[in-house]
């Protein structure tokens, strides 16, 4: 049928209309003769009808010609980039040989689906371009976004090319969707089969054990043929040995027994080598151990030889390990080895947003005890402003408050990055030092964008917003040379009057290089430089001598992935105006576990101190001379943490290194930071698979007997760091179960929370690892699954040598086209015709009158319109009469009665009699009345 209807049911009112305008119009007491009451019926009835029919939403369905067909092409790790690429040419193949009205698009997935090319006639793709994950193939990602990006006519087909290796989603419930869509879909298997395979299925180890017990460590490795093979367990990265075994088809098992002494958290690691194996991706795999003992602290310090006094005094009381920044832990894990985490003049710059993540998390979420000691490198001095490090902390950067401190003074020098999206990288380098900075600093930014000017003059941060706002229209160019930007930053900076003034420098090196006189100026001023190299495509040496004269540092970044822990450590120069170098005796402001068994006036002189703010919930147990926090505490998440703005070296300390109640106060800290909250004895399994994790708890008391309708809850921070808290659920008698995404491969934390009453009163912390993408679990093709989504897509499976989608199965569709528009316009001529019909009466005569003079206007000839007979003027009858009255001929020999308009019949009115003329010829005049007055008479006979 080629129409069709979006609202149907206004139909039915079309028979009740249409009886309804016939009986109207029977009982219309218009005078119309039969002809037009037939025409205006007839015109009602078709105007009721397309009323009706613009109320149904009437469409056409016009015919259409051409395909429309996307390529789904595979791009996850499953399928070599050699197959990768001959999928994309036999695409491109199909497309040139496609008709000239199909249309051809490309649509890329893995992880995720991008639409690399639209529906185009005669489109090809050359190269791809779009950027998808690769470490998992979501086929029902790419069928969606296929089906969402078919033009609206024309027929629709997919044409998935894969492995079917499917891992993430369900491409069988998308795929039933895009089927209610008019959609079909094709298949054309790719994918290699990988012979003599050996993967690392699993490591086996307990959750939680007790110091001294004995468990194995049982290892799941699965080989495609028998072969031999050489295994190796490693624990915290060091190896525990090495052993050569032979491998079955299938499943293999391997234990090895294992007795931790010591508490802690422990990881192990697994690794197998085959001489015939193929993939090397899928030989590893880890588990973690939790053991628990001694407390154990961590002392992580820029200088470890200056801070040999703390490590000595908390060493006595507890298991400590002092490292330097670079043997920070890098990952949850290695935290979790830990109860107290000491961090002694560490800036945020040497630490990174990542492990900076990582440690707010380890506070919060799993208890571990946090204390951060001052220095010039910490705190507000140490760019903590803005970072989780902060967040952490029971201190806030902002000196707002602190009118007395001077500011410091930062001026940014903006060269056109150039690599892709290279000036956003820049803007967000600028934003990033806008937001470190506080808001009694000041912050300039210059750049060449033709001309050299000042992007955002050097003026105070306050609240930001104006100087984001200018930050955002940053768009600078290729700079010619250092010269004019820098003299601009150094007249700035000398007209300001912070005490710390700074210029960093962003460029390529590519810009010739300063004057040696004005780098002079500048450092004659106090003002430093530091530069930062990236991008670069020139020798760095015009940036390091620019940092070395302005007793800077410089930076050669290999990836923007170096830029915030830079700008974060070169923002900070200037924030070293919070730093305070006068001697002080504490005060004590407030009696804390802390400070307990301490007498007020005990605490000997420092003689500095880094200045921040309180937060709310914190307590202050001591305090300097200005009123300014020296030690903080309180209770973040499960953890607790404690800041000392102060040192424990001899910088600001020296006075305190002889107290006799040194090793006192530290371990007094020490103590009180420490994991605190009982751990859990219960029995907990870890597992992931196609993305999803699963955790199994069981709940027994020490009788043995089931713990039910516990408030449970687990809290999983992925690799990245990313943190997702959910509850747990009872499955059984004294077990409970829950599912987590596991879409990253790396080690996944989780801390498992026995709740009461609404607080956490007991913990249990267990670990699972994504070993490698489950793309390599696969060793061929899934052509099951492939097939299975070709059948139930309406299509088949393609044979390259031999079909092509465009030529197979094609059908004619159509295209509704709404026909609102075009009734409307019709209902206007019809509606105007019948008011026509039914007020206008016009006779044959002047019908023919009107068509005569139509084509006399356009040039055609035809017999001449019969003109009515029309009455003599009452001028006539005038002079008629006065030539009777002086007795003298007239000039009309005949006189006849007027014709009167029959005005009765056109108003619809009743019929009135007229008077019958008498012809000239005939009538016999009266003796001595005039034409006039005998015309008179006659009225007046008819009347009677």
């Amino acid at each position: 049928m080629p129409f069709d209807f979006t609202h149907p049911l206004w139909l039915w009112l079309l028979p009740a209309a249409g009886v309804w305008t016939l009986w109207l119009a029977a009982r219309s007491d218009a005078v119309l003769s039969p002809g037009r009451r037939r025409a205006s019926s007839v015109l009602r009835l078709i105007l009721i009808t397309l009323t009706l029919l613009g109320l149904s939403g009437v469409r056409w369905r016009r015919p259409v010609e051409g395909m429309n067909t996307f390529f789904l092409l595979d791009r996850s790790d499953s399928v070599p980039s050699a197959l990768q690429e001959s999928a994309r040419a036999t695409a491109n193949r199909w497309a040139r040989e496609a008709e000239k009205s199909d249309k051809a698009g490309y649509l890329v997935f893995g992880t995720d689906a991008a639409l690399e090319a639209e529906a185009t006639s005669g489109g090809e793709t050359e190269k791809i371009q779009a950027v998808v994950g690769g470490d998992r193939t979501d086929i029902g990602s790419a069928i969606r976004l296929g089906t969402a990006a078919f033009p609206e006519s024309g027929q629709k087909r997919l044409v998935l090319l894969s492995d079917g290796n499917e891992n993430l989603g369900d491409a069988q419930q998308a795929l039933a969707q895009a089927r209610d869509q008019g959609v079909t879909l094709d298949v054309l298997p790719i994918g290699a089969r990988r012979g003599g395979d050996v993967s690392v299925r699993k490591i086996g180890l307990p959750g939680l054990v007790k110091r001294g017990t004995t468990f194995e460590a049982r290892i799941f490795i699965a080989a495609d043929a028998a072969q031999p093979a050489r295994i190796r367990l490693l624990r915290n990265d060091r190896l525990l040995g090495e052993q050569s075994v032979t491998l079955e088809p299938g499943k293999n098992l391997f234990t090895f027994p294992q007795t931790l002494e010591e508490a802690g958290f422990y990881g192990y690691e697994v690794q197998v080598e085959a001489a015939g194996d193929t993939v090397a991706q899928n030989n590893r795999a880890t588990g973690f151990v939790s053991v628990r003992g001694t407390p154990r602290i961590l002392l992580v310090s820029a200088l470890p030889e200056e801070d040999r006094n703390l490590a000595q005094a908390l060493q006595a009381d507890f298991n400590l390990r002092a490292v330097g920044i670079a043997g920070f832990p890098t990952t949850l894990a290695e935290m979790q080895d830990f109860d107290a985490l000491f961090l002694s003049n560490i800036a945020a710059g040497d630490l990174g947003q990542d492990r900076m993540r990582l440690l707010e998390s380890a506070v919060r979420d799993f208890g571990l005890g946090l204390v951060v000691l001052g220095g010039d490198n910490a705190f507000t001095a140490g760019g903590y402003r803005g970072t989780p490090l902060e967040s952490a902390l029971p201190l806030e950067m902002e000196l707002s408050s602190k009118k007395v401190l001077p500011g410091g003074a930062l001026v940014l020098v903006m060269h056109g990055m150039e690599f892709a999206n290279g000036n956003q990288v820049s803007r967000e380098i600028a934003l990033g030092a806008l937001e470190t900075l506080g808001p009694q600093d000041e912050l300039g930014v210059v750049l060449w964008d033709g001309s050299n000017r000042w992007q955002l003059p050097l003026s105070k941060v306050g609240d930001r917003k104006e100087a984001a706002k200018a930050i955002a229209g940053m768009n600078q160019g290729d700079l010619p040379d250092f010269e004019g930007l820098m003299t601009l930053a150094r007249d700035g900076l000398q007209k300001s009057t912070a005490s710390l003034k700074h210029i960093l420098v962003f460029s390529d090196g590519d810009p010739a290089a300063p004057s040696q006189s004005l780098m002079e100026s500048i450092t004659g001023a106090k003002i430093t430089v530091s530069t930062v190299m990236i991008g670069a495509h020139v020798a760095p040496g015009t940036m390091m001598r620019m940092a070395e004269q302005g007793r800077g540092r410089f930076y050669d970044v290999q990836s923007t992935a170096q830029l915030p822990q830079i700008f974060i450590k070169e923002t900070a120069v200037i924030l070293k105006s919070a730093i305070i170098e006068e001697p002080f005796r504490p005060r004590l402001a407030s009696s804390t576990e802390l400070v307990r068994g301490f007498a007020a006036n005990a605490f000997p002189v420092l003689r500095g101190y880094v200045a921040a703010g309180v937060k709310p919930r914190a307590e202050v147990p001591l305090v300097t001379d200005k009123g300014d926090p020296l030690l903080a505490h309180w209770q973040y998440g499960l953890g607790r943490s404690v800041a000392f703005t102060g040192d424990a070296k001899s910088r600001w300390a020296q006075d305190w290194l002889g107290w006799p109640q040194y090793r006192q106060f530290w371990s007094q800290i020490a103590g009180w930071v420490l994991k605190r909250v009982e751990v859990a004895e219960f029995n907990t399994e870890v597992s992931s698979d196609r993305g999803e994790g699963l955790i199994s708890v069981e709940a027994v008391d020490p009788a043995g007997n089931f713990r039910n309708f516990l408030d449970l809850g687990v809290t999983v921070v992925s690799p990245k760091g990313l943190r997702n808290r959910l509850p747990l659920e009872q499955k059984g008698p004294g077990r409970y179960e829950g599912r987590f995404p596991t879409p990253e491969v790396g080690a996944y934390l989780l801390i498992v929370e026995e709740r009461k009453d609404g607080r956490v009163v007991a913990t249990q912390a267990v670990g699972t690892s994504v070993n490698y993408s489950p793309e390599f679990d696969a060793a061929e093709p899934n052509e099951n699954l492939l097939v299975r989504l070709a059948a139930l897509g309406g299509g088949r499976v393609l044979d390259p040598k031999r079909d092509n989608p465009f030529r197979l199965d094609r059908v004619r569709t159509r295209r509704p086209v709404d026909l609102w528009e075009s009734l409307l316009r019709w209902m206007v001529v019809l509606f105007v015709l019948d008011v026509g019909i039914r007020r206008l009466d016009v006779d044959r005569v002047e019908w023919a009158s009107w068509f005569a003079a139509f084509r006399r206007r356009i040039g055609l000839k035809g017999p001449v319109a019969p003109q009515p007979a029309s009455a003599e003027s009452l001028p006539a009858l005038l002079n008629r009469r006065d030539a009777l009255r002086a007795g003298r001929p007239a000039t009309a020999e005949a006189v006849s009665l007027p014709k009167f308009p029959d005005s009765s019949r056109s108003s619809g009115g009743p019929d009135l009699p007229l008077p019958t003329p008498t012809p000239a010829s005939t009538a016999e005049p009266e003796p001595g009345k005039a034409g006039l007055d005998r015309l008179l008479d006659a009225k007046r006979r008819a009347r009677k």
